[in-house]
């Protein structure tokens, strides 16, 4: 049964620091450089575990660094045991 799994780095709690004033431009192209290095990182772990066979889709990178997968049971289980990542099913949602 395929699940969707959403994945994000696992992060330490940090002070809050408001954010200098800067380009949105450079901002913007900087977030979607780290959303697709994330995106590589995840891909590159699931080819290292040799766990791509279980898994049916994977998202584009954006500009934040998020990765929704299709996956088996078993990927986000071995994902969740991963300390670089924060990884659980994605909630379902049904309307009427």
């Amino acid at each position: 049964m395929w699940i969707e799994t959403i994945v994000m780095p696992r992060e330490e709690p940090a002070e809050y620091r408001p954010a200098p004033q800067r380009d949105r431009a450079a901002g913007h192209a900087a977030a979607c450089a780290m959303g697709e290095q994330f995106r590589d990182s995840v891909l590159s772990y699931l080819q290292s575990h040799e766990l791509m066979g279980s898994v049916r889709w994977v998202s584009d990178p954006g500009s934040i660094p998020l990765v929704t997968l299709y996956c088996t049971s078993s990927v986000l289980e071995q994902l969740q045991k991963e300390p670089r990542f924060e990884a659980g099913r994605a909630l379902a949602f049904t309307t009427y």
